[in-house]
């Protein structure tokens, strides 16, 4: 980014000597007036690459002529770019004392100077200023968004659905799988303190996204919290047509609740049918060996186990098998069970489809990208063993 600031500095330069030699050529009384020769000389730093020595030739242009606009703008730019924020800021502080800049311009350096105070981490500042832009005439789309992004980082997830929604009538966008992430956010802190809205904030997070699993998590926690097990099921079930790779969050729930109505026999059958549809889902194996154990006792499992993995074979269902057996063999057995032990220690269980990251826990916003919705659950399979082997040494 920084080279393609520089590249437009010598542009801007160059569009302003033209734009005044053209407006020289129809005013024949300042044909007079010459070119300053320091924009040649900070365009020959440019392209000796000696950027601080061009930046010092054309701040000092910039206090000379004060007309070019569009080089304040590239300038500025650059400086917060390079981390210089001060200087960034100036600038734009100085641009919008002018009083006679055009009100586009004006409305720019607004925006750019919202944006330096964001990039100082002055929040409330930048906030302000592009409150202020939404007053002018045609509020650009970027204040709506900078607004939204400050309103996440703060957590105030009300007016951060409100921007959302401005966002999306401003650009057409559909928010409506972000706006249902703030309302879960909502739902959340609700949850933690008291029932009172959840319901309600739930049911706007699936009217805005009907696919929204993390809502559909929370409205069963708050069916179980109320002692109602039967209709927090039936909550789960629905992840599978939402997207049944989060079907491995709801499983540890659903035991909760068959175990609650003493029906583990309905929910064995229904892992049953779930590996047929999805074979490679080793979370439901996992899941089924643990319901076998509790019906039939640990040889029973182990027994279901083996030949799922001789079919099937993931790395933890290696682990939930040596945990099974009777570890007979002092040597092999242990050896086996502390690599397993590691690698699935170590294993990324989410990733991110957006920007690849992978952690252990789930993130409902990634952290390094920080999208919502973007981070799902992983299996970790035996194709993954290397790559798990390297990063345990």
């Amino acid at each position: 980014m920084i080279e393609w600031l520089f590249f437009l500095l010598p542009v801007a330069a160059l569009s302003g000597w033209l734009l005044a030699r053209k407006h020289y050529k129809h005013n024949p009384r300042l044909q007079g007036s010459a070119v300053s020769p320091d924009y040649f000389q900070g365009l020959n730093y440019l392209l000796n690459e000696q950027p601080d020595k061009a930046i010092e030739v054309f701040v000092r242009l910039l206090e000379v002529n004060s007309e070019t606009v569009e080089t304040h703008f590239a300038l500025a730019n650059l400086f917060r770019r390079r981390g210089e924020i001060d200087r960034a800021i100036r600038i734009h502080q100085n641009l919008i004392a002018r009083p006679n800049l055009p009100v586009a311009q004006r409305t720019q350096a607004l925006v750019e100077l919202g944006l330096d105070y964001m990039n100082a981490g002055v929040l409330d500042r930048a906030e302000q200023l592009f409150l202020d832009v939404l007053n002018k005439p045609s509020p650009p789309t970027e204040a709506f968004q900078q607004l939204l992004r400050i309103y996440q980082q703060e957590k105030a997830w009300p007016k951060a659905i409100e921007m959302a929604q401005k966002v999306q009538s401003q650009s057409q966008e559909n928010m409506g799988a972000l706006i249902a992430q703030f309302y879960c956010e909502m739902a959340e802190q609700q949850l933690k303190s008291s029932n009172n809205n959840v319901a309600i904030l739930l049911k706007s997070a699936h009217f805005h996204d009907h696919n929204c699993v993390r809502a559909t998590l929370l409205e069963a926690k708050l069916h179980m919290q109320a002692g109602n097990f039967r209709k927090a099921s039936k909550s789960l079930l629905r992840i599978e047509k939402q997207d049944h790779r989060f079907l491995q969050e709801a499983l540890p729930l659903l035991l909760d609740c068959y175990l609650q109505m003493n029906n583990l026999k309905v929910f064995n059958n229904w892992l049953d049918a779930l590996l047929v549809e999805y074979p490679n889902m080793t979370s439901a194996r996992l899941m089924l060996t643990h319901v076998i154990q509790l019906q039939q006792g640990s040889q029973a499992a182990q027994d279901y186990l083996y030949p799922q993995l001789q079919k099937h074979p993931s790395v933890e269902g290696l682990h939930r098998l040596i945990s099974l057996g009777e570890q007979s063999n002092p040597m092999l057995v242990p050896l086996i069970k502390g690599v397993t032990d590691t690698l699935v220690r170590r294993g990324y269980r989410y990733t991110c489809k957006s920007c690849g990251f992978a952690g252990k826990s789930m993130h409902w916003q990634c952290p390094g990208c920080k999208q919502w919705g973007s981070v799902q659950p992983t299996e970790i399979h035996l194709s993954s063993l290397e790559t798990l082997l390297e990063s345990s040494k």
